[in-house]
């Protein structure tokens, strides 16, 4: 196997340009799986591949292998290739979180440290489907949608939909809104810890003075994390007075909603019961509930204290599977808190890491995979216009499973 002097006649699907026999078994791992040519397999790792490279891409996606190259090298190879128009996957032996987020900040695609597994590059390789957008007559065209997320309990993964939420609200392949993503938990809120980004003291300036806020005050101090995405989120010190921030609340839902098309808000379950007038600044409040009995107990009072305090808001609950507690049915879930489960997120621990790693919502990392899927479905509910009618099968506020009743 021999470096090419000269880049292919033509873009092919994928080339691989490789330096160890662990490198070229990936390689033809890879490319068996996806169908692409196996003669597009060369020598030259990622330096080769940039020395070949000009404005016409190698390939529509390339895998490269580092090899021996210092950090700083290997970006410039990255960025060289990138520049062209390929994707650009690499392979290497350096499991590190710096050359990690690096690589990938140079414009690699993804990055994968030795041993690989094959179905993980190939998800990687695989284009993005278009995201489902909103029916173009739909009402929030005239008037910005506003949607908090909430967690039954704690552990149950409703950071992480609020995030992926908002990322997918935003795609510009998909509904392409221009979108605030707010983090409440003015305690312990992790969106911007999780995404790697700058805290924004200015969340608590807003809340300061919610009436004041405009769409000058929004640009200059909210973290911009893509062209349509921006983020709020900070973290309360001793002393600043953090019940009469989360007062505020309400007032800055309503003034960040004029500046904005859509609104996904972090919400922690304790300020729906402090304030029973937060409900009301929102179309819809989705809810994570585990399948365990205190979550349940947990999502059935809360909607109950939520249906008396705001009838017109939509609830959607989903149930998550992050946490397995006592694994209850979902036809038994559905009873409890007296109406239908929109839809089950999906546990993918693997995925997770790496989207943690790589500071990035997961299903811009897996935009094929099941959690995405899920997401679709929860997103479609979301601006739908009605709301899912309770269950005559039970009362609100008592669970019921199993033979067990539990006010």
């Amino acid at each position: 196997m021999t470096a090419p002097n000269s880049p292919p006649d033509h873009i092919t699907r994928m080339a691989a340009y490789v330096c160890t026999d662990a490198g070229a078994q990936t390689a033809r791992d890879v490319m068996t799986a996806m169908g692409a040519d196996l003669t597009a397999i060369y020598g030259g790792g990622l330096s080769g591949a940039a020395r070949i490279s000009t404005d016409r891409p190698l390939a529509q996606t390339v895998l490269a292998e580092l090899g021996q190259l210092p950090q700083d090298a290997a970006c410039e190879c990255v960025a060289e290739i990138a520049r062209s128009g390929a994707t650009v996957i690499v392979l290497g032996q350096t499991n590190s979180l710096v050359t990690y987020r690096a690589l990938l900040q140079a414009g690699a695609s993804d990055y994968f440290a030795f041993p690989v597994h094959t179905d993980e590059v190939v998800q990687a390789a695989t284009p993005a489907p278009a995201m489902a957008p909103a029916a173009p007559d739909h009402p929030v065209a005239a008037r910005s949608l506003r949607i908090a997320v909430v967690g039954c309990n704690g552990g149950v993964g409703a950071s992480l939909l609020a995030q992926n939420l908002a990322y997918l609200a935003s795609a510009p392949k998909g509904a392409a809104y221009r979108t605030a993503l707010i983090d409440a938990d003015l305690r312990f809120g992790t969106q911007a810890v999780d995404l790697d980004r700058a805290d924004t003291p200015g969340l608590f300036e807003a809340l300061s003075a919610p009436e004041r806020v405009d769409e000058t005050f929004l640009n200059v101090t909210m973290e911009k994390l893509t062209d349509t995405l921006s983020l709020y989120a900070h973290q309360v010190r001793h002393g600043q007075g953090l019940g009469t921030l989360e007062a505020a609340l309400p007032r800055l839902v309503r003034s960040v909603t004029a500046c904005f098309e859509a609104l996904i808000v972090d919400l922690p379950r304790h300020v729906l019961f402090d304030q029973p007038e937060m409900a009301e600044a929102f179309d819809a409040i989705i809810l994570v509930v585990p399948a365990g009995y205190a979550g349940v107990n947990a999502a059935s009072r809360l909607m109950a204290s939520l249906r008396a305090d705001a009838p017109s808001t939509r609830l959607l609950p989903v149930l998550s599977t992050l946490r397995t507690d006592a694994g209850l049915a979902l036809k038994d879930i559905e009873k409890s808190i007296a109406q239908p489960v929109i839809t089950t997120l999906p546990r993918n621990d693997t995925g997770l890491r790496r989207a943690h790693l790589a500071a990035k919502p997961l299903i811009q990392m897996q935009p094929r995979g099941p959690y995405a899927k899920a997401l679709q479905i929860l997103w479609q509910n979301a601006i739908a216009p009605t709301n899912p009618a309770p269950s005559a099968r039970s009362a609100p506020w008592t669970l019921c499973l199993l033979g067990k009743a539990v006010a």
